[in-house]
Order: structure tokens, then C-alpha cells, then sequence
């Protein structure tokens, strides 16, 4: 029958033996005594050397970045914005004179013949601001989408830019061209200014959108059928106004039609079919 002192002893050894075993690796003494523990759901605990997923905690994502945060795009907006302030003095004369010209029937107005420099660098900040607005919300888009790849930003930014001030001079190498081979120099000449008009308006409409998405890219979708609703509003004054200007009897309709299918309705569909082509 044992004594009390060999029970001692023998306790007394269990005891040496496992300090010296945590000592000599306390990895396995944590882990054994941590497998009772709570887990975090979905956490899987292995008593097995070096494995305690749920002591490692959650797996760090990167941040998202926000384009409102970016050095690089608020460079370019301050800059357009400069540029805008350098003519701010001249701006309310600009909207003023001509923009109740988008609504009247003015076949042969002054107006359209003398321009002061002031009123042409009014009308080069709004197109500019129009064309960086467009970028904007069409890469807000992409973003959403996920078709913008990471540390890409700011490049896709200015794609999706210059993708706008193209397809701004397309537009107005078209008109300049139908103008000249079926309207007189007078009719052109108002037609490429209501046609710059509206879209130095398109700007002053797209700048709030475009401000907001890029500090909050969450409403991108919606933000950007704002945009769309905003500048099919800006084309339909533009054809309007066009056809003011060019009709003459039923037989010229033919030729407005035309012209709808090939400078207004084909290329809205060809980039439209782009971006969902490439969604």
C-alpha cells in the first residue's frame, strides 16, 4: 500500500514534468490548455503544433481607395476649377445672353458673329469642365463595375477623359461637315455655337454628380443616370433647336432624319454597346 510520501513523490515528478515540458516547448503547453477556449464562428482549433487559426484573428483586407482621395485626380479638379475662376467675372454675362438663345428662332443674330475673348475662355472652361464631368461619371461607372484594376486610378481616369474631349471633336468635325456641304456658312456657324452651348450648359449640370461620386462611389449607379438623364436633356434642346434652323417644307425632313440616324442615334448606340460590351 503506498505511503503518503511516495504519493507525494510521485505528484511532486508529474508536476517537474510538466513544467519542464512547457519550458522546453511552450507552444504545446498553450495550445493544450487554450483548446477549451470559445472560437469565433466558423474557427477551426487544432491541438497539433502551430496551428491556432483563431489566435491569428481576421485576414487584413486593403482599404478601399476613394478617387475623392486621390492627390492625382484632385490635381486635375483643382486645376479645371482655376481655370474656371480666372473667368468667373464673365460668366454671368455669358449664361445670361446666351443661354434664352437655345429657345429662341434667330436665323441671323450678331450675337453669333461677334464673340469677346472673354466669352470664348467662358466657353472653353464649361466644355472642359463638361468633358472631365463625362470621365468621371463613365469611370465611376467602370469602378462599380469593377473593370478598373488596382493602382490604375488615376490612368483610367484620364482615359475615360480623353475618351470624352474625343468624342467631343468628332462631334464637331460632323457638324462643321454636314454644315458646309448642306447649309449655308450662317446656319452652320449658329448651329456648332447652340451645339457648344448646350454642352457648356451639360457641364454646369454634371459637375455636382460627378463631385459627389467621387467621394461617395456607392451611389455610382444611380449618379450616373442622373448624368445620362442630364445630358439626353441637353440633346434633345440641341436637335431642337437644329431643326428650328435647317427645316424648309416636308422635303427637308428626309434630310433631318438622316442626320439624326447617323451623328445622333448611331453613335450613342455604337458606345453604348461599348460599355456594356465590356461590363
Amino acid at each position: 500500500m503506498p505511503t503518503n510520501d511516495s504519493i507525494l513523490t510521485v505528484v511532486d515528478s508529474t508536476m517537474v514534468d510538466a513544467v519542464a515540458a512547457e519550458v522546453l516547448n511552450p507552444w504545446e503547453a498553450v495550445v493544450s490548455r487554450q483548446t477549451d477556449a470559445p472560437t469565433a464562428q466558423g474557427a477551426e482549433v487544432s491541438t497539433s503544433r502551430g496551428v491556432a487559426p483563431y489566435m491569428h484573428g481576421l485576414v487584413p483586407e486593403p482599404r478601399a481607395v476613394l478617387p475623392g482621395y486621390d492627390s492625382n485626380v484632385m490635381t486635375l479638379l483643382l486645376a479645371v476649377f482655376l481655370f474656371m475662376s480666372v473667368n468667373f467675372r464673365s460668366f454671368g454675362t455669358y449664361l445670361k445672353t446666351y443661354t434664352p438663345d437655345l429657345f429662341k428662332e434667330r436665323r441671323r443674330d450678331s450675337f453669333y458673329d461677334n464673340h469677346t475673348l472673354s466669352e470664348t475662355r467662358v466657353l472653353l472652361s464649361l466644355l472642359l469642365l463638361a468633358m472631365v464631368s463625362e470621365g468621371i461619371l463613365v469611370f465611376s461607372m467602370m469602378s462599380y463595375k469593377g473593370l478598373v484594376a488596382a493602382g490604375e486610378l488615376f490612368s483610367t481616369l484620364l482615359v475615360a477623359i480623353g475618351c470624352a474631349m474625343a468624342y467631343y471633336v468628332a462631334q464637331l468635325l460632323a457638324y462643321n461637315y454636314v454644315g458646309f456641304v448642306f447649309a449655308d456658312p450662317d446656319r452652320t456657324r449658329q448651329w456648332v455655337r447652340v451645339f457648344n452651348g448646350t454642352q457648356s450648359l451639360l457641364g454646369i449640370g454634371l459637375v455636382v454628380p460627378a463631385l459627389v461620386v467621387l467621394f461617395n462611389p456607392g451611389v455610382s449607379a444611380e449618379l450616373f443616370a442622373v448624368g445620362v438623364a442630364i445630358y439626353l436633356v441637353a440633346r434633345i434642346i440641341f436637335i431642337c433647336k437644329g431643326f428650328r434652323l435647317f427645316y424648309d417644307k416636308m422635303g427637308s425632313l428626309l434630310y433631318f432624319i438622316l442626320y439624326l440616324c447617323a451623328l445622333e442615334f448611331i453613335p450613342l448606340y455604337l458606345v453604348f454597346r461599348m460599355i456594356v460590351d465590356k461590363g
